[in-house]
C-alpha cells in the first residue's frame, strides 16, 4: 500500500508489522489482566493528546496514499467515465481499502470527541468488513485457471477466510484470547504471503525451475511437472511461515510472561484447579439427601462469611427445620 518497496512487498510489511504490534500488545494485556482480557482493535501509544492514536493515524495515512496511487494509473478512464478492462482490479482495490479507511476515520473521531460513541463490536466489524471485500475480489476478480498466480492468491483467500472468522468471533467471544491471538497472527501470516508474493513477482532470482517471468512479471509454468513443482514450493513456504508464527508467538508470550509479570499463569492454572475440584465433589455426592446438602451448604457460608448476622443464621436453621419436619411427615 506504498510506494517504498516493489509492489505486494510494501503490503505484505504493513500487514506484517501490524500483525507483530497486534501481538505484542493482545499478549501483553493478558498476562497483565488475565482474568479482565478483553479483545481490542487497535492499541494506543503511550504518548501525549493525538498521539495516543497514532496506528489509526499510520492506517489513514497508508490507505489514502494506496487510494492515489491506484486512482492514478486509471485517470483516464475516471475522465472518459468507462473502466477499462486493465484497470477493472484498481478499482476494485479501492473499494475494500475504503472500507479501511472508513475504519480509521470513525475509530478517530469516536476516540476524540463525543458525537460519535459507538457500541461494542461496531469498529471492529467494519475492520472485518474490508478483509471480507478483499476475500471476495481475490476470490472472484483474480486470474482464475490453473496457474501459478491463481494457486498463490487461493492461499490468501484462506488467510482471509480465517482472519474474517475469527474477526467476527471475537465480538460473539470478546473476551476470549485464543481467538485474539489468532487473529493476530494471522494479520502477520497475510504480510508475510504477501511478501512472498512479491518476492515471486520481483525477484528474478525466485522464479522456480521450468518457469518463466510472465507479462505482469509473474511466474508462468507449462502445465505438468514444472508447475506441480512450482505449487509444491508455495506450499512447502506457507507451512515454514505458519510454523515460524507459531514458534515465534510462543517465544513473545514467553519473554513478556517472564520480564514483565514473573509467571502469574501458574496461579490462575491453580486456582482453575482448586474450583474444578470444588464442582467435582459436589457433583459427586448428589445422593445425599437434601438436608445434608443444605446444612453443609449453610456451614460452607459461614465459614467463608464470618459476618453472617444472628437473625440471618436463626432463619436458615428454622428453614431446615421446617423442611426436616416435612419430610418426616
Amino acid at each position: 500500500m506504498g510506494s517504498i518497496l516493489p509492489s505486494h512487498m510494501d503490503q505484505g510489511v504493513i500487514f506484517g508489522v501490524l500483525g507483530l504490534w497486534h501481538v505484542l500488545n493482545t499478549l501483553n494485556l493478558y498476562i497483565k489482566t488475565p482474568r479482565g482480557f478483553r479483545y481490542r482493535t487497535w492499541f494506543p501509544v503511550k504518548l501525549p493528546w493525538t498521539l495516543r492514536f497514532l496506528e489509526l493515524w499510520i492506517i489513514l495515512l497508508i490507505i489514502v496514499m494506496f487510494i492515489c496511487t491506484q486512482m492514478s494509473h486509471a485517470r483516464a478512464d475516471i475522465s472518459s467515465g468507462i473502466i477499462q478492462a486493465a484497470h477493472i482490479q484498481r478499482f476494485q482495490h479501492v473499494t475494500f481499502a475504503l472500507f479501511f479507511l472508513v475504519y480509521a476515520a470513525v475509530g478517530l473521531v469516536s476516540e476524540q470527541c463525543s458525537m460519535l460513541p459507538l457500541p461494542p463490536g461496531v469498529l471492529h466489524s467494519t475492520f472485518a468488513l474490508g478483509f471480507l471485500l478483499e476475500l471476495l475480489v481475490f476470490h472472484f476478480g483474480h486470474h482464475p485457471g490453473e496457474t501459478l498466480e491463481n494457486f498463490v492468491h487461493m492461499f490468501m483467500q484462506i488467510i482471509l477466510l480465517f482472519l474474517v472468522s475469527l474477526m467476527f468471533l471475537e465480538i460473539l467471544w470478546p473476551r476470549s484470547f485464543v481467538i485474539s491471538i489468532a487473529r493476530c497472527m494471522l494479520l502477520i501470516l497475510k504480510g508475510t504471503w504477501f511478501f512472498d508474493i512479491g518476492i515471486l513477482i520481483n525477484v528474478p532470482s525466485s522464479i522456480p525451475l521450468g518457469c518463466v517471468s510472465g507479462a505482469h512479471g509473474f511466474p508462468v509454468c507449462p502445465v505438468g511437472e514444472a508447475l506441480m513443482r512450482a505449487k509444491s514450493l508455495q506450499v512447502l513456504v506457507f507451512g515454514c511461515q505458519m510454523l515460524g508464527i507459531v514458534i515465534g508467538t510462543y517465544l513473545a508470550y514467553a519473554l513478556l510472561n517472564q520480564f514483565l509479570i514473573k509467571g502469574p499463569y501458574l496461579q490462575i492454572l491453580e486456582d482453575v484447579e482448586e474450583s474444578g475440584s470444588k464442582v467435582d465433589a459436589v457433583e459427586e455426592d448428589e445422593a445425599v439427601p437434601i438436608i445434608s446438602v443444605i446444612a453443609r451448604s449453610l456451614s460452607i457460608r459461614v465459614s467463608v462469611n464470618n459476618t453472617i448476622s444472628p437473625k440471618e443464621l436463626r432463619l436458615n436453621h428454622q428453614a431446615v427445620f421446617q423442611m426436616q419436619e416435612t419430610i418426616n411427615h
